[in-house]
């Protein structure tokens, strides 16, 4: 947390990070959950928030590409242009 490094280091902004480059093997400065001894406590939990809401996403909906915009492979999947679907409630 060093203020020489990051502007209000004690402040919650996930944002900070926005508009910086992505390494390709990963941020060193910036790990969503953490790792090893330091992992979030918090991490189980979003990954089992994830799972239920596609659980239900493709269980309980079926979609339709409106506007298909460009992919992006690189560091991962991106959508730059944005990907438009339209959910429909399975019959």
């Amino acid at each position: 947390m060093n203020p020489t490094v990051y502007e209000d280091p004690s402040v919650f902004n996930p944002w900070r990070w926005n508009g910086t480059p992505e390494p390709v093997g990963g941020s060193k400065d910036f790990m969503a959950f953490g790792g090893g001894v330091r992992q979030c406590v918090g991490a189980d939990f979003a990954k089992l928030q994830m799972s239920i809401f596609l659980h239900c996403l493709l269980t309980k909906y079926r979609w339709k590409a409106i506007s298909g915009g460009t992919m992006v492979f690189y560091p991962g999947l991106r959508f730059p242009d944005g990907f438009h679907i339209h959910l429909l409630p399975k019959d």
